[in-house]
């Protein structure tokens, strides 16, 4: 990875971000993979943007993001990966689907 001298605010900037952050092969092997296979980025990718990104200690991406409807950072950084995977890939958002999911989740958890 790249570092970037700054912290993206909303989602359009985490897109700009991803691809200053990410070398060529790692966008290529991002693009690549399959949809199923992003998880495998959680731990990797998804717990540096959580780190960085203000996603734990708080920040404008986290305001940003929770303003969407999400309410844990877990759900934030793996929905910015797909949402990245699915630009570079030309196929359909499915960022307001899972703002349902995660809302349906937390909700049944007592989390509100």
């Amino acid at each position: 990875m790249n570092k970037i001298g700054w912290v993206p605010a909303t989602v359009d900037e985490c897109m700009k971000a991803f691809s200053e952050l990410l070398t060529l092969e790692e966008q290529a092997e991002l693009i690549a993979s399959t949809h199923d296979d992003l998880i495998w980025y959680h731990h990797g990718l998804g717990r540096w943007i959580r780190n960085n990104w203000g996603l734990w200690q708080g920040g404008p991406l986290l305001d940003h993001m929770k303003s969407l409807g999400f309410k844990h950072p877990d759900d934030m950084s793996q929905t910015l990966i797909e949402e990245w995977w699915s630009r570079m890939n030309a196929t359909p958002s499915v960022m307001e689907e899972k703002i349902k999911k995660y809302a349906e989740y937390w909700k049944e958890k007592g989390v509100e």
